[in-house]
Formats: C-alpha cells, sequence, structure tokens
C-alpha cells in the first residue's frame, strides 16, 4: 500500500471538479493507494464545498469521502502540541504572497494541525499550497509536501 495524505485544497479540487481533478481522481484509485485526511481536512472540505453550492449534506459529503477510500485520521495530543510549535514558526516566517498589497502567507491553525499529523505519520502530503512547499524547504517541517 502506498498510504499519502490530502489537504483541503487537493480534496477541494476532486469535489468541486476543478481544473485538475482528474489528476486527484487518478491519484485515488492508483493500485495500492491508500488516501489518508487529516481530521481538519474533512471539516473543510465540508464547509467550503457546501459554501460553493454543493448541496450534500456535511453527512453525505463525509461518507462520499469515505466511500473513496479515504481514512479519516484524528489528531493527538502530541499533534496539538506540535500544531502549536508549526504556526510559531509559521508567525516568524511569512512567505510573499506576491500580492501588491503587501499581504503575506503563513499556516492558518488547520493547516498546522494537517501538517503535524503529517509529520507524525510520515507521510507525504498533497497540496496546491505553495507556501506548504517553501515552509518545507526552509526545513521548518518534517513533513513531506508535494504540490500538484
Amino acid at each position: 500500500m502506498t498510504a499519502f495524505a490530502l489537504d483541503s485544497s487537493t480534496v477541494l479540487t476532486w469535489v468541486l471538479q476543478e481544473p485538475r481533478w482528474q489528476s486527484v481522481e487518478k491519484m485515488l484509485h492508483s493500485p495500492g493507494a491508500e488516501p489518508l485526511l487529516p481530521g481538519p481536512v474533512l471539516t473543510e472540505v465540508i464547509k467550503r464545498a457546501r459554501a460553493k453550492g454543493n448541496v450534500s449534506s456535511p453527512a453525505q459529503i463525509g461518507a462520499t469521502l469515505k466511500g473513496q477510500g479515504m481514512l479519516v485520521v484524528h489528531p493527538k495530543d502530541d499533534d496539538l502540541i506540535r500544531c502549536a510549535e508549526l504556526l510559531e514558526s509559521s508567525v516568524a516566517n511569512p512567505s510573499p504572497s506576491g500580492s501588491t498589497t503587501g499581504s503575506t502567507s503563513t499556516l492558518s491553525l488547520a493547516d498546522g494541525l494537517i501538517l503535524a499529523i503529517v509529520e507524525r505519520l510520515g507521510v507525504p502530503v498533497v497540496t496546491r499550497d505553495l507556501y506548504w512547499n517553501d515552509f518545507a524547504e526552509q526545513g521548518l517541517t518534517r513533513a513531506r509536501v508535494v504540490t500538484f
């Protein structure tokens, strides 16, 4: 089996059939694929999918994801502590967004929890969030970040 975690941006690409959703579909159905959903991903996907017009109930969305073989992995106490460390590192090391407004990118609480869970599991995480890649390249997380 090949275990990997998915972040919210990746799952939403697939759920909402946004550009490149077929790449996620292929990943999910690769032989031996074991897709993992850190707990905060489930919550974010339900909230954002419904906000973008998905009329399925939260329970239906959750059942659909699990029906595709996605296993929800909940945070443990040590993940919560590691998340706090990651958030502090993120604030100290923001990434310029390229915006003319001068805003920067940092990790959200959900991002920090996802990365902490992925670090514990020792599996790569697939994301569309370029800041995560920058954060990992700076050595600020042990997570293996794969952008698509």
